[in-house]
């Protein structure tokens, strides 16, 4: 018997909720944008905002990670004083998840990429009209 492909299980569940929220931000993301990737044979499904915003899961050997890419901006203004503090750089962050993450833990990850993509403050075309 063959060992079941959790890349494939966690892909299935994640798709319709980026399918539907490329769907719903169509029209208030940049030119081209949201993205959603799904190449299963190369091992990773997700979806773009924006160029720097985007939430992935890939399939690395055995392992299913899911990787966080955001932008940071400057927000410290009063509290970065006396060191550098640079806006606009981009952040990743990649966690080995188990295939039996539940689809509200999916959800939670995709709001968390929606509420720092909501909060930037250099796209203003992402709110509701």
């Amino acid at each position: 018997m063959s060992k079941p492909d959790g890349f494939a299980a966690v892909r299935r569940r994640l798709l319709p909720m980026l399918r539907r929220v490329a769907e719903r931000l169509a029209d208030r993301t940049v030119p081209g944008y949201p993205v959603v990737v799904d190449d299963p044979e190369q091992g990773v499904s997700g979806i773009a905002l924006a160029p720097g915003f985007g939430l992935y899961l890939v399939r690395e050997g055995e392992r299913i990670l899911l990787r966080r890419e955001r932008v940071l901006h400057r927000t410290l203004v009063h509290t970065a004083a006396g060191r550098e503090w640079f806006g606009g750089e981009p952040y990743e962050e990649v966690e080995e998840i188990d295939p039996s993450i539940s689809d509200i833990e999916l959800r939670d990850e995709l709001a968390r990429l929606l509420a720092t993509w909501h909060k930037h403050p250099l796209i203003i075309r992402q709110s509701d009209s």
